[in-house]
């Protein structure tokens, strides 16, 4: 197998490199293949009986925290976002506000606090690259 060239591991197809996502903090492909990562997310939120996979659920599978723990930090929080204290004002696609996203360690796994997704992005872009709050802090600086 060439360099270009890599081993799906869900499907065990061969496939070109760039059919494959980066690791996270990595060069090295991610397997499985994007195809499949693409198969597994169409399932995983496929709509059943008119219904969309619950919150529970995603909450247990992507964050191993049940319904009753999020509520928890909810009101811990009083609802409003851990770092800009603000309520959530982004909206879902039927128009309600969002829920505040779960935030956790992306190297670890563990669950921080809630936050709002404007909070949420910028968190996760200064965590890949800490330096890029200072870029930003330069930038806003420069154009005040």
């Amino acid at each position: 197998m060439g360099d270009d060239q890599v081993l799906c591991r869900k499907c065990g197809e061969t496939k070109p490199r760039n059919a494959f996502y980066d690791q996270l903090h990595s060069t090295l492909p991610r397997r499985p293949c994007k195809a499949c990562i693409q198969t597994h997310k169409r399932a995983r939120y496929a709509v059943k009986d008119g219904d969309r996979v619950s919150h529970a659920q995603v909450l247990r599978e992507k964050y191993d925290l049940t319904s009753a723990q999020y509520e928890q930090m909810l009101v811990e929080q009083q609802g409003r976002c851990a770092i800009c204290g603000q309520q959530e004002t982004a909206r879902g696609r039927g128009g309600a506000p969002r829920r505040l996203a779960v935030d956790r360690n992306h190297r670890s796994g563990v669950v921080r606090r809630l936050l709002c997704h404007r909070c949420n992005l910028v968190t996760w872009a200064v965590e890949e690259n800490p330096a890029l709050l200072d870029k930003v802090r330069a930038y806003l600086e420069e154009h005040a």
